[in-house]
């Protein structure tokens, strides 16, 4: 247990490039830059081309705007749309989003937490699951005989992750695949990093655009790429 919590650094920002593919209604796939603050905020923009930003994504704290600057229209909204009502704050999305383990409502998984979790070795891979379940639904976390994340389910997400290389922030996986439900629809969200920079200043714009129209949080399966 040990050389998987411990393979968790510490870090305070994010900055990188590569690819976001988007699965739902209207499947989409750019070129992307991605910023994280570290139990503040989430930025992923989209850039097809890697030039101009078409599309943006911010999260800080517990609110979602996405803007769609193709069509001048934002959507504003809890950030639970993303987790199904399930109480996954930021810095839980963002051990989501890098491939780290975690206990709701501890934070990422340490050394420490060794008495709050459970681990067994299924057929040469280890599944880390917390004792305590949250409410109506299980999570657990997968990990091969590197101590490298293999997946991790919670409650209406599953996640693979491969790609898993060492950084200043200990283990990370460059390659991330998520499904989940907006709703009753399905979509998958994949992120391919590339150029990690680590602890350097950020800035995330959070900024709605005047003469935008809202719409509602419904659209955010389309919002990129209807007509």
């Amino acid at each position: 247990m040990a050389k998987i919590a411990n393979s968790f650094g510490a870090w305070t920002t994010l900055k990188a490039g590569g690819s976001v593919s988007i699965g739902g209604s209207k499947p989409l796939s750019s070129s992307m830059q991605i910023r994280m603050e570290r139990g503040k905020s989430i930025y992923i923009s989209v850039r097809p081309m890697g030039i101009m930003e078409v599309a943006r994504l911010v999260i800080v704290g517990d609110t979602l705007l996405v803007i769609d600057k193709l069509h001048k229209r934002y959507i504003l909204e809890s950030a639970k749309l993303l987790t199904s009502g399930i109480p996954i704050d930021v810095s839980t999305l963002q051990d989501i989003f890098l491939g780290r383990a975690f206990i709701l409502g501890n934070g990422t998984l340490n050394s420490g937490m060794a008495s709050l979790v459970t681990l067994a070795n299924i057929d040469g891979t280890y599944m880390v699951r917390p004792k305590e379940q949250y409410k109506g639904f299980e999570y657990d976390f997968k990990f091969d005989k590197n101590y490298h994340i293999k997946s991790e389910k919670v409650a209406t997400y599953s996640v693979d992750y491969s790609g898993v290389k060492t950084s200043l922030a200990g283990y990370i996986a460059t390659k991330v695949n998520m499904a989940t439900k907006i709703g009753k629809s399905p979509m998958s969200l994949a992120l391919d990093y590339s150029g990690f920079t680590w602890n350097e200043r950020v800035t995330i714009d959070a900024k709605i655009p005047s003469n935008y129209t809202r719409v509602s949080g419904s659209s955010l399966l389309g919002i990129f790429s209807e007509e």
